[in-house]
């Protein structure tokens, strides 16, 4: 019993739903009180308007792009430094390996090694 109560409370709810939702359209759809774009006395001023600021915004356009160059070029330039330093600070982790002053676990850590210390009387 409490499943068909349930099951008719959710097809009326659905029925008025989408009742409201027929309605609301068939309105929208039915409306006449709208004012198409190229009836209205303006709409010469808004074509004009609209190109300019097409002719405008393309002109940015132009200008963005090579700003947008030119940071492209300095970030490469940098990128370029970087990577020299990784590679000067690679070779020096290579040479203190190779001379003994450090050593490198399987896991990427480094270790100073416990040998001698050089003392001078």
């Amino acid at each position: 019993m409490k499943h068909a109560s349930a099951i008719t409370t959710a097809i009326i709810i659905t029925a008025v739903i989408g009742l409201g939702i027929l309605v609301i359209g068939l309105s929208a759809f039915t409306n006449k009180n709208i004012v198409p774009l190229q009836n209205s006395p303006n709409s010469s001023l808004a074509s004009n308007s609209s190109s300019a600021n097409t002719v405008q915004s393309s002109a940015y356009t132009a200008a963005d792009v090579q700003q947008l160059q030119q940071q492209v070029d300095s970030l490469q330039s940098q990128l370029s430094q970087a990577s020299q330093m990784i590679q000067e600070y690679q070779n020096l982790i290579l040479a203190l390996q190779q001379r003994g002053v450090i050593r490198i676990g399987q896991n990427g850590a480094i270790y100073l090694p416990q040998g001698e210390s050089q003392s001078n009387p």
